[in-house]
């Protein structure tokens, strides 16, 4: 049995065609969940049911970047300037592989400054295409 490596450095993530390398403290600095279910169960008062599928449920991504960083300026500028985002990740070694499509930077997180700890900068982007894999 292989050991899997996690690690940040085997992490490629990559925002309309820029890797993003500068992560932040947060423990887990890239995370990303559906948007909606991919699949519903209708059940009815008499005892049957239907099942409603959707195509393409989305997902929605958190990238938690270093304050000050290039990567941060960068995504910055994405989401000031309203542009569509497309995304790509691999876990290399583990099989684990992402891509999403029809993306916008729908808002950006809290930003702690001026004391003894800050917070990271956070990037909120949802896909309307999503296509993945895991290992």
């Amino acid at each position: 049995m292989a050991l899997s490596n996690f690690s940040t450095d085997l992490s490629v993530v990559t925002v309309n065609g820029r890797r993003i390398q500068d992560w932040g403290d947060t423990a887990t600095p890239y995370t990303d969940a559906p948007i909606d279910p991919r699949s519903q169960l209708r059940r009815g008062q008499g005892g049957s049911a239907v099942r409603l599928d959707r195509i393409n449920p989305g997902r929605t991504v958190n990238l938690y970047l270093n304050p000050g960083s290039a990567d941060s300026a960068y995504l910055q500028g994405l989401f000031n300037s309203g542009a569509n985002i497309s995304l790509s990740f691999t876990q290399i070694g583990t099989l684990e592989t992402a891509v999403g499509t029809e993306g916008v930077i729908v808002n950006d997180g809290q930003r702690g400054r001026a004391g003894s700890t800050i917070s990271d900068d956070q990037f909120i982007i949802e896909f309307n295409v999503w296509t993945a894999s895991r290992g």
